[in-house]
């Protein structure tokens, strides 16, 4: 119930953030998209318990090579560098966060 507040304070507070930094609608999709995908790497590897190389594998099992698998292994590693006992919104709004900075970032640096 608790990570159920956590959601609905994020949501309420998002499009205020997103409005003042200016967002752009493509950077905040693709931005939720890694944060969803992050949070539920998080759930699964708290409920399997799988280590780096295990779900490495799996996943190399799972999906044939290509740009998707290769963005799920990014999105995956960012999230095995927290710790196991993180909450899975933690990490969602640790990757959105992120998400948004490189993405920031590298607007400013095509301008510049």
């Amino acid at each position: 119930m608790q990570h159920k507040i956590y959601i609905l304070a994020f949501l309420l507070t998002c499009p205020i953030v997103i409005h003042a930094a200016g967002m752009k609608r493509s950077t905040m999709t693709s931005c939720e998209y890694q944060a969803g995908t992050a949070s539920e790497i998080q759930t699964i590897r708290q409920t399997e318990g799988d280590d780096w190389s295990e779900f490495e594998q799996n996943i190399k099992k799972i999906y044939k090579d290509g740009q998707g698998r290769d963005d799920l292994l990014v999105i995956a590693q960012s999230v095995y560098q927290q710790p196991i006992d993180t909450l899975p919104i933690e990490v969602h709004d640790n990757a959105f966060i992120a998400c948004v900075k490189r993405t920031q970032d590298a607007e400013l640096a095509a301008e510049g």
